[in-house]
């Protein structure tokens, strides 16, 4: 699924793939074998269709997912370092890749679904990772001056249809004054 859109898609099993802008899945045409496995590139919403002959698993970089037959949210960017799993129940495994630490925490299900609703949740995101998530989510480029980059934390709610212009503009009152200029597919945000 290119930047700036979002796709569902059925898989052979009966499975269905929600996939979230700038995500891939890669699967064997018929999902034939032992096991049903899936390899995934950044976000999606698995409901996997219930086989307990035959796990599904899902693979992202050095982790895998496997799962009966549930509803389940991954997100595995290759850019970010942390590999989040979050389950209906409302659980999270969140896993760094660089440390290999893994730990079990409670999930907020709505701000996890979010991006399925065309709505942008930010939770203690940084500038760089606020911008990652736009890049996606818009599907522009974004050049930002480094004179102000910094590692503090923001939170952020926008609801559906929220526009980039709305995004910036509530972005400048809260991290602080920046210009920004759009043109053709780019933003480019000088401090």
């Amino acid at each position: 699924v290119n930047n700036g859109a979002r796709e569902t898609i059925s898989l052979p099993d009966g499975t269905t793939v929600c996939l979230n802008s700038g995500s891939y899945v890669f699967y064997p045409e018929n999902l034939e074998g032992k096991t049903r496995t899936v390899y995934l590139m950044g976000e999606a919403e698995f409901k996997v269709a219930k086989n307990p002959e035959k796990p599904f698993i899902v693979r992202s970089s050095n982790m895998a997912i496997t799962a009966l037959g549930t509803e389940f949210n991954v997100k595995a960017y290759p850019e970010e370092d942390i590999i989040t799993t979050s389950l209906t129940p409302g659980y999270q495994v969140v896993y760094n890749k660089c440390t290999a630490d893994c730990q079990v925490l409670t999930a907020n299900m709505k701000d996890v679904t979010a991006w399925q609703r065309g709505e942008i949740v930010f939770n203690k995101a940084t500038i760089a990772e606020i911008i990652q998530t736009l890049e996606r989510h818009f599907g522009i480029m974004f050049y930002v001056s480094t004179k102000k980059r910094n590692q503090d934390r923001y939170n952020f709610v926008f609801k559906e249809n929220a526009g980039l212009e709305e995004v910036l503009e509530v972005m400048q009152v809260v991290v602080g004054q920046f210009d920004y200029r759009l043109k053709d597919n780019a933003c480019h945000i000088i401090w």
